[in-house]
């Protein structure tokens, strides 16, 4: 009788652990097949090293800026930096096409006046709270201040929010915290290696991003507000921190074909529907992107340092998404650049360099133009 019941339970362990491996394996395979429809790789972002500043860089190192005068004099230049994800990191094999590449050359496009070196700081899967821990880095390492510092953000937050649901969220958030919280969070912490790969396993990150697919964010939630007051605090310590170096501070957020509410060319827009990510699984997610952007954006709208891009390709004659709806073509890099260009062109005259730039209003500009 006792032979039996340990072969049942023996059964039991067996069918439980092959269960557990086949989950893990389909949650592996739709995340992989997720990744290779967005991304075109079955990997998330790019191949990265650890960090202790900013958690994790990406092994190639900051990415080249075209069209950056060749050799400026010390002290009589302009320096802009840009933190942001991927989209300012740029989703091009091309150095001379991202966005900060593209503003180089338009703010360096008129001769008379004192040259800007853009740096290119931005990283894939990078929010506003891995940037501040990067920022920090950046100001530790480098002798000179910038005049400009620059933080696009937009669809990152609101995408690692709307999987996490916590302020606090980053891109492998939940594998982080486990490494340092679960040795104490409960008995089976003991087991350190078992604890960081249940939480760091497909299966596990396939349900947050399930949520995220599932459940509607309410814009009046605690929540909500929650996330939205700590970004609102994180941007105004970067702005103190800004003003103290003499530096100026701008949040752009970024345009994306999710939240746009400006007119766009019907004919374009039927086009662009053809191409563009969509399905009924997916617009529990698209709305929880617009909520999120949207109550970031009222939440920011007063602040001087804060401007909203969230229409300006809305008059493009071309398609300027690419199959995401949230990193751009050529030509919208180009078109993004050109507009993140004339916010700063007008300030960058030869009696600032060195020195902060004047504020040019913060008011959310949605308008498109």
């Amino acid at each position: 009788m006792a032979s039996k019941g340990l072969s049942l339970a023996w059964r039991v362990v067996k069918i439980l652990a092959l269960g557990v491996i086949l989950l893990e394996l389909v949650s592996f395979a739709a995340i992989s097949v997720s990744n290779y429809l967005l991304y075109g790789s079955i990997r998330e972002g790019s191949r990265v090293r650890y960090d202790p500043w900013a958690l994790y860089l990406n092994v190639q190192g900051v990415r080249p800026t075209a069209h950056n005068p060749p050799a400026p004099l010390p002290g009589r230049i302009h320096r802009i930096w840009l933190f942001g994800g991927s989209t300012v990191r740029g989703a091009t094999p091309h150095d001379d096409r991202t966005i900060p590449s593209f503003l180089a050359q338009e703010l360096n496009r008129d001769h008379s006046r004192i040259p800007a070196v853009v740096t290119n700081y931005g990283e894939d899967s990078f929010n506003a709270l891995l940037e501040i821990k990067y920022l920090q880095k950046v100001l530790i390492e480098t002798p000179d201040a910038p005049q400009v510092i620059v933080f696009y953000d937009g669809a990152n937050d609101c995408t690692y929010f709307a999987q996490y649901q916590t302020p606090d969220a980053h891109h492998g958030y939940r594998r982080v915290r486990a490494l340092i919280e679960g040795y104490h969070r409960s008995f089976w912490g003991l087991l350190k290696p078992l604890t960081a790969a249940f939480y760091a396993s497909f299966t596990k990150e396939g349900f947050d991003k399930s949520r995220s697919l599932m459940v509607p964010l309410n814009p009046d939630s605690p929540l909500v507000q929650s996330f939205c007051n700590a970004a609102r605090t994180r941007y105004d310590f970067v702005q103190r921190q800004a003003a103290a170096l003499g530096a100026r501070f701008l949040v752009v957020f970024q345009p994306l074909w999710w939240v746009e509410t400006g007119d766009v060319s019907p004919a374009l827009r039927e086009y662009e529907d053809t191409y563009m990510f969509r399905g009924k699984h997916l617009e529990i997610f698209r709305q929880n992107i617009r909520v999120l952007y949207q109550a970031l954006s009222q939440a920011l709208q007063e602040k001087p340092y804060f401007h909203n891009f969230q229409n300006i390709l809305c008059s493009r004659t071309e398609p300027v998404y690419q199959p995401d709806g949230v990193h751009l073509k050529d030509a919208g890099r180009r078109l993004a650049a050109r507009h993140l260009g004339r916010l700063l062109y007008e300030s960058l005259s030869p009696e600032q360099a060195g020195t902060a730039l004047p504020p040019t209003g913060g008011q959310a500009d949605t308008s498109g133009h």
